[in-house]
């Protein structure tokens, strides 16, 4: 908030300028030079170009946003600062500016080295006698959209290992079936809950078996395709999200090698501790499953699993029902 000393310094100041450059003393060099000095004082770049994207002016903001040197800014191609993301929707910017006077978005600026800058840009038409311009100040939001990715990973990925949550995996089911119909793909999912780990907690402590549970995580990531989505539903249950199935001989061969890789010891400090792991896989169902459906059929295939330790992966089939008794 400003004091009254402040506005009274604010508005002093804007008197001494104006005065300054409306001054018979001061030659009108002195005056540019002056402008020039405010100008490159503006946080943020400021570029004045013409309809064909032409740069005319610019200050050392613009220099620093973009990487170039004063010789450079000028020799620039036409809209040669915009990231080639954003050129898509360049011309329907302009001739909205053009038409309105103004035009506020988010773009991306192309800077010397190739890399691209989120910003936010104001622009405003500038009517000449030679025809209209185009000013814009130009921010840089980098810090802003990296805040903003970060709340959004935290909001679909478990804060531990880095995986999917229950959200996120939620959300992706939903869409999975959703595209399981329309293109009638087989589309599987497998439930897996891990063993003997409450008593590497007990023994360790959390922190070494938070530790374990990112080396596990890490090892069910390498083990799925690209397009299967491994989540954390909480404490030591996951789920794997398996689209575009090729068949149904997949379950086999996958739950081996999960549970070779879970079996893997794992170092913890002097000691090294052995993790196994039930898994439940169910199939979905086109005409009978949903969402819920499904995930209650793996969870029930994995319960089964866990009554038959030579068993150490199951298939859900219509005898286990859809309780876990």
């Amino acid at each position: 908030m400003n004091t009254p000393h402040d506005d009274f310094d604010s508005k002093q100041s804007r008197r001494i300028l104006n005065s300054f450059l409306v001054s018979d003393d001061v030659s009108p060099a002195q005056q540019l030079a002056l402008l020039r000095l405010v100008v490159d004082a503006v946080p943020g770049a400021i570029l004045v170009h013409d309809v064909e994207g032409q740069v005319l002016f610019f200050n050392e903001g613009a220099c620093e946003l973009l990487g170039y040197s004063s010789e450079e800014m000028l020799g620039l191609p036409r809209f040669g600062w915009i990231g080639p993301e954003s050129m898509a929707g360049a011309a329907a910017r302009l001739e909205r500016l053009l038409r309105e006077g103004r035009a506020d978005f988010i773009s991306t600026a192309l800077r010397k080295d190739g890399r691209t800058t989120p910003t936010d840009v104001l622009t405003r038409r500038l009517d000449t006698a030679e025809g209209p311009l185009v000013v814009s100040v130009i921010r840089d939001v980098s810090e802003r959209v990296k805040a903003q990715q970060e709340l959004e990973f935290l909001a679909y990925h478990d804060s531990l290992t880095g995986l999917s949550n229950r959200v996120f995996f939620e959300e992706r089911l939903r869409l999975a079936i959703a595209d399981a119909r329309r293109h009638k793909d087989i589309l599987g999912l497998a439930y897996l809950d891990l063993d003997r780990f409450k008593p590497v907690n007990d023994r360790y402590g959390h922190d070494v078996g938070d530790s374990v549970l990112i080396t596990l995580s890490s090892r069910l990531v390498a083990i799925v395709r690209e397009q299967d989505i491994v989540a954390r539903l909480g404490g030591d249950e996951f789920v794997i999200l398996l689209p575009r199935m090729a068949s149904t001989a997949e379950f086999q061969v996958l739950g081996q090698r999960l549970l070779d890789a879970i079996r893997q010891p794992i170092d913890v400090g002097t000691a090294s501790v052995s993790i196994t792991a039930t898994i439940g896989f169910a199939l979905f169902d086109h005409a009978l499953d949903d969402a819920r459906s499904l995930v209650v059929k793996a969870d029930v295939a994995m319960y089964r699993a866990k009554r038959d330790p030579a068993r150490p992966w199951l298939e859900w089939d219509a005898g286990m029902g859809l309780s876990f008794g």
